[in-house]
């Protein structure tokens, strides 16, 4: 499914109005997180969406006091589950296991 422009261009304002609060060039940010400056570029204007792996990258690189907030925000733009609570599911084989017994739990 496409993402509209709009929610992009609000997801990548996130990031620039950040990485100007921490100080970082796009350079410096898109070499950190590996990727292209042009591809940072194109995801602070809302040209780009950023995979999980990358907005990861990103908003560790950027330092974001709230990660959970700007984690759901793109969850809600992409329709999944915060990327966050993704990566921590897919590193740790326990927690997925509890979530499992809860979800039996719940009769899902």
């Amino acid at each position: 499914m496409p993402i509209a422009t709009a929610k992009k261009k609000a997801l990548g304002g996130k990031m620039k109005k950040q990485r100007t609060k921490v100080q970082m060039t796009l350079r410096a940010v898109a070499k950190k997180c590996d990727i292209a400056p042009a591809s940072l570029s194109d995801i602070e204007n809302g040209i780009l969406f950023p995979g999980e792996a990358t907005f990861l990258s990103l908003i560790e690189t950027l330092r974001f006091e709230d990660k959970p907030k700007i984690c759901d925000s793109y969850a809600t733009i992409k329709e999944t589950a915060p990327p966050d609570i993704t990566s921590f599911l897919t590193n740790n084989p326990d927690a997925t296991a509890k979530v499992r017994q809860l979800m039996q739990e719940e009769g899902e």
